[in-house]
């Protein structure tokens, strides 16, 4: 059966609700403000790190990050999973794609620790055929290494696995296995890195269209 992999904040779930409200919630510990959601959203994706830049200008050099991101990091592990759900036209996507005969998984930088939890509240855990977390080798995208993991548990060739995401990450780790790559661009685009910079093979706008997507690649036509 033909495997294809997907990101999953930012392409699968939308997350952000839950991560900027961990975010907000350190900040009035710190007796600050609320940032608006419009403000932070774009930076859902990034992780902790991109958070605590936009919301406290922390970097991994600051004295005080580790601090912040262990705080914030158990903060949101208690409520990752309240206000998650499937962006629109998953839900069809995915079932599309069962009924097609594909099989479908996730690669994501998130821990394991926050990604089951969501997986579990959306049902979508025992659908998924193979689910790489960020903690499984250690190294985060760009870094191949964990899509090297999915296809290897998937016993699947990169070439013939596409992989869907929303980050200029995304779009590097599959360039360096030769995976083609589409971008979500319904998830969390940064404006310090458009899509024309990244290497994709398709710019979709909701999930429905790569179903054309998949359909008219060479090796679904051989099938």
């Amino acid at each position: 059966m033909p495997l294809i992999l997907f990101d999953l904040d930012g392409t699968l779930v939308d997350s952000a609700p839950d991560l900027c409200a961990s975010l907000n919630r350190i900040r009035r510990s710190e007796g600050l403000d609320d940032l608006p959601f419009d403000v932070l959203r774009e930076y859902a994706g990034a992780g902790a790190r991109g958070l605590l830049k936009i919301g406290f200008d922390l970097t991994p050099e600051s004295p005080r990050f580790e601090e912040m991101k262990a705080r914030y990091l158990s903060d949101y592990e208690q409520h990752c999973a309240e206000k998650v759900c499937c962006f629109e036209g998953v839900e069809k996507l995915l079932a599309a794609l069962e009924q097609k005969g594909w099989e479908w998984g996730i690669v994501t930088n998130k821990f394991r620790c926050f990604t089951i939890p969501i997986l579990q509240k959306l049902e979508l855990l025992d659908r998924a055929s193979v689910v790489v977390c960020g903690d499984e080798t250690g190294k985060l995208k760009p870094n191949p290494d964990n899509l090297i993991a999915a296809l290897e548990k998937a016993r699947a060739q990169a070439a013939l696995t596409p992989y869907v995401g929303d980050d200029i990450r995304d779009s590097q780790a599959a360039a360096k296995l030769g995976m083609p790559f589409a971008a979500a661009l319904w998830g969390y685009l940064r404006t310090d890195f458009p899509v024309h910079t990244w290497e994709t093979h398709c710019v979709a706008c909701s999930p429905l269209e790569l179903l054309d997507w998949l359909e008219n690649m060479p090796f679904t036509k051989q099938r």
